[in-house]
């Protein structure tokens, strides 16, 4: 079968070398070619082994690729995100997509019309205790859920982190950066939407050198189905621990049967029933990694519809959470 070709946009966010190689090691997959218009991102790139090859987006536009890879800085994705579709490309984005909904909904409407197919990394998805835990959150092990409880808490790593990330109109808010994740498996584990954002806040503590940057963020939500969620996705973690902590993606479900208790650094998924003894609920590896999922998904194996509108729904979503926050 032909390789998949795709071809890069933007570097800005250091996830994008880690989607690069796994693209360059992966054989259903051909690197078409590679653009950066920020001149120190490029340089710093190309020492990581990034060979560019147009010298605009519109040039990249016109080389012959079946998808575009999008990295860069959060402010500047939707516009790059929305021509790539205009000309017949489908995506791969790291998170978040864009940093409004009107963009959401222009990408949306693309998708549709054009039966393009949309990525977003979610790496969480791919993850086998928490693909374990989810799958039996949707089985019914712990009956009807009525709480979620939900901590992201990262790094600020200032002084290390790109730079873009405090200038104004690049970042777009802590919680459309990270709550994403968070309001993917939300939406995986109970099938619903968000009814009502309760509460929101978001403001200024740990960046002291950057009192316009909202590092912090809490929010309270009800999903359509009664169930109510409580989150903190602050950039508050001790920059020596980095994402190696109990609070980096660490979820506490509770539902009419019982209590599960999960997270990325939480050893195995934990089962507390309302009756008898507490279990270990069993890992399950993914079928496909996040790469094979898009591509099957663009090929028609799995359902793209489905694949598209869940990935842009969880944009959408955490992007309501965004603009419903007090800012302090």
């Amino acid at each position: 079968m032909k390789k998949h070709r795709v071809a890069f946009a933007g570097f800005e966010h250091s996830h994008m070398f880690g989607i690069y190689n796994d693209l360059s090691e992966n054989s259903d997959f051909e690197i078409a070619g590679a653009w950066e218009q920020d001149e120190k991102t490029k340089l710093t790139a190309q020492e990581r082994g990034v060979v560019f090859t147009h010298g605009s987006f519109d040039e990249l536009l016109g080389t012959d690729c079946d998808t575009v890879a999008i990295g860069a800085h959060y402010g500047a994705r939707g516009e790059l995100v929305i021509k790539a579709l205009k000309n017949g490309k489908n995506i791969i984005s790291d998170k978040p997509l864009c940093t409004s909904i009107d963009e959401i909904e222009k990408i949306k409407t693309l998708a549709e019309e054009k039966n393009l197919t949309v990525c977003v990394f979610l790496s969480l998805r791919q993850n086998p205790d928490i693909l374990g835990a989810v799958t039996a959150i949707k089985n019914g092990v712990i009956g009807k859920v009525n709480n979620i409880i939900f901590e992201g808490e990262h790094p600020l790593n200032y002084g290390k982190r790109a730079a873009w990330y405090f200038e104004d109109g690049k970042h777009g808010g802590v919680i459309n950066d990270i709550a994403v994740h968070g309001i993917d498996l939300v939406r995986l584990m109970t099938g619903s939407n968000i009814k009502t954002v309760d509460k929101a806040k978001e403001w200024n503590f740990f960046a002291a050198e950057e009192p316009n940057f909202k590092d912090s963020a809490q929010f309270m939500l009800t999903l359509e189905s009664g169930a109510g969620v409580i989150a903190d996705v602050s950039y508050s973690a001790p920059d020596a621990y980095g994402y190696t902590h109990p609070s980096y993606w660490h979820f506490r479900v509770f539902g009419s049967l019982g209590m599960i208790d999960f997270g990325e650094n939480i050893d195995g998924v934990t089962l507390y029933p309302k009756a008898g003894e507490i279990e270990k609920i069993e890992p399950i590896k993914p079928e496909r990694d996040a790469l094979s999922e898009f591509l099957a998904a663009v090929r028609g194996e799995i359902d793209n519809g489905e694949y598209t509108h869940n990935m842009l729904e969880a944009a959408r979503q955490t992007l309501i959470i965004e603009n419903s926050a007090e800012v302090r």
